[in-house]
């Protein structure tokens, strides 16, 4: 039986349970994200990386989708937010599509809580092999 479609507004960092806010009983299996790391103010990449926290559990897997208009070094999975997602998510880039050169896809999947770590300077990423 197919599940209804619902909207909810969510303000990253500002809701004090984003389950609750989305009427979710669980962390979901995985989470999509475009075109939302962009400008250059860290406290905005602060509270999504704080909300994708907590919408996640050990596993979930966040594909993030960045075109033209991604923050400096995002592309290349490097600057400030990838700083901070990397204290809680593993990440890894797919291949740059030819057909669409302006956007970048990348994997991330959020660690055992024993093996997320504060205050790091580098993320680790790796690129995935295509298959």
């Amino acid at each position: 039986e197919p599940v209804p479609v619902r909207v909810r507004r969510l303000k990253w960092g500002e809701d004090a349970s984003p389950l609750e806010t989305l009427g979710l009983g669980r962390p979901p299996d995985v989470l999509l994200a475009v075109d939302v790391v962009y400008g250059r103010e860290e406290r905005v990449w602060s509270a999504l990386v704080e909300t994708l926290v907590a919408l996640s559990c050990e596993g979930t897997l966040v594909l993030m989708a960045h075109g033209n208009g991604a923050a400096p070094g995002v592309h290349s999975m490097g600057g400030r937010f990838y700083e901070m997602a990397a204290d809680h998510f593993e990440a890894a880039s797919l291949p740059a599509d030819a057909e669409h050169p302006g956007c970048q896809i990348h994997c991330l999947v959020r660690r055992p809580p024993a093996e997320s770590r504060r205050g790091s300077v580098r993320p680790r990423t790796k690129r995935a092999r295509p298959h």
